[in-house]
């Protein structure tokens, strides 16, 4: 396998889509270890029962929460998350069977803590832990509860390759509004659950937002046609505006919005400018879609993936020293993202927050490598697995995490395949270092895309025929 000459990001600076051409020094960036989560053990699928009975004993939800450093606070009291803000404490009552767990900053990403009420507290492994509630195992369905900078993002990647993981990055009022949407499954809101919309920029042959419509928007929209659906409709390429996106969701009120374009990473010199707009989406026009415009026409209850640059947020730090070369627009992109410090995007915080959230966002937190989107010596696309999340899977009624569970072993598989090459390299095998510069390209790609909200989420089942 080699390594193609150019690499393209979904990210638009405001004055240029972030690329770069590749140098000698990228086959080595490969061998490295820095973002790649541990091992995980391979263990089944799931449990016996309906793994969309996240309330099984068997099956599992916990609520992760950081630590807490209070000497006055008992094992029970933690164990019951009596520490946690009032909405969350108002979750776990509705929830009975709920297990609270706890990140520290002392513990390795792949170890989270567990306090029960009579006993020693446990350190769980992720990826080699039971599902289930018992002790000694860990949830299936996990939400993390706070933003990157109380519970990093890469606990969230570790979790991600066999549990079934979001995040509610939200606190005070925001955060009980959500919960309070959550609880009512949505009932008051606006989005109509059996319509959905797509908005996909192309900029032409040369962008990667070509390649990023041929490989998913496309084949979603395939799959998103009416039947089964009762309305959908494809802003596709001169029809990709922000004019026309806000019409559209006024019209429709969505339950699935589906957009794909750069995502704003721009202006590179303005750090503050920056973090106001980073992961907006950037229209047929190259024109930024302003925050509030957004914000105020997407309907409550309404799903959004946002495939662009950034549209989940910016992890503090950039891997891609090494394979990026410095000097070209990729490397500038991904250095300032990075200098931002950890965040979650703009659009997300103020959709799940708001009076009538959304139900969920998925977003990426670092840009899309165009690298990770095909094989290069088949043209073979590989959005199939999320193409079925988004429609197969979601119109089943499938818990939003469980719907893209299948996206997510595919992660696993990639960790798995780049850790045994790592193997052959230590070993002396220099012939795999382009394939290993690809696979972690693509696990650090792919883990990065993330759910904002709650994993039990689901969309009503069409036909009523629900989990």
């Amino acid at each position: 396998m080699t390594i193609p000459a150019e690499i393209r990001l979904n990210a638009w600076t405001g004055d240029e889509a972030a690329q770069a051409t590749t140098d000698e020094e990228a086959a080595r960036w490969g061998a490295g270890k820095r973002g790649i989560p541990r091992s995980q053990a391979v263990l089944p699928f799931g449990p016996p029962t309906d793994p969309r009975d996240w309330r099984s004993a068997d099956v599992g939800y916990g609520i992760l929460l950081p630590d807490s450093t209070d000497p006055n606070l008992s094992d029970a009291a933690k164990a019951a998350g009596e520490d946690a803000d009032a909405p969350i404490r108002e979750l776990l009552a509705a929830r009975p069977g709920t297990v609270v767990l706890r990140w520290s900053p002392d513990l390795p990403d792949h170890l989270l803590r567990r306090y029960f009420a009579q006993g020693r507290p446990q350190e769980p492994a992720i990826g080699l832990s039971e599902f289930g509630t018992d002790r000694g195992r860990l949830p299936r369905y996990v939400v993390i509860v706070g933003g990157p900078e109380v519970i990093p993002w890469s606990v969230q990647y570790a979790l991600g390759t066999r549990h079934l993981v979001g995040r509610i990055p939200l606190s005070g009022e925001p955060l009980a509004r959500y919960v309070r949407a959550l609880l009512a499954n949505w009932s008051d809101a606006p989005a109509r659950t059996d319509r959905a919309l797509s908005w996909t920029v192309d900029h032409g042959p040369t962008d990667i937002t070509a390649l990023m419509r041929a490989v998913i928007a496309a084949p979603l929209a395939g799959c998103l046609t009416p039947p089964p659906l009762a309305q959908f409709r494809d802003l596709v390429a001169a029809e990709a505006t922000g004019a026309a996106l806000r019409s559209a969701l006024t019209e429709i009120r969505p339950g699935l919005l589906a957009t794909s374009s750069h995502g704003r990473t721009g202006p590179l010199g303005n750090p503050t400018e920056m973090r106001a707009v980073l992961g907006l989406p950037v229209d047929g026009a190259h024109t930024t879609l302003p925050l509030d415009t957004l914000c105020g026409a997407v309907p409550g209850g309404c799903v959004w993936y946002a495939q662009a640059c950034c549209s989940a947020g910016a992890a503090g730090e950039s891997f891609y020293a090494g394979l990026l070369p410095v000097g070209s627009s990729a490397f500038g992109t991904v250095e300032a993202v990075a200098s931002l410090g950890t965040m979650v995007a703009p659009a997300a915080l103020e959709l799940l927050g708001r009076e009538n959230p959304v139900r969920a966002v998925l977003g990426h937190v670092e840009p899309t490598f165009s690298w990770t989107l095909q094989v290069e010596n088949t043209g073979q696309g590989l959005g199939g697995r999320l193409v079925s999340a988004l429609s197969t899977h979601l119109y089943a009624g499938e818990p939003l995490g469980l719907a893209l569970a299948e996206y997510r072993a595919d992660v696993g598989e990639l960790h798995t395949q780049w850790a045994r090459l790592r193997e052959m390299l230590a070993a002396g095998d220099t012939s795999v270092r382009e394939t290993l510069t690809r696979l972690r390209v693509s696990a650090l790609d792919r883990q990065s895309l993330v759910l904002l909200g709650d994993p039990t989420v689901a969309l009503p089942a069409l036909g009523g025929a629900g989990p």
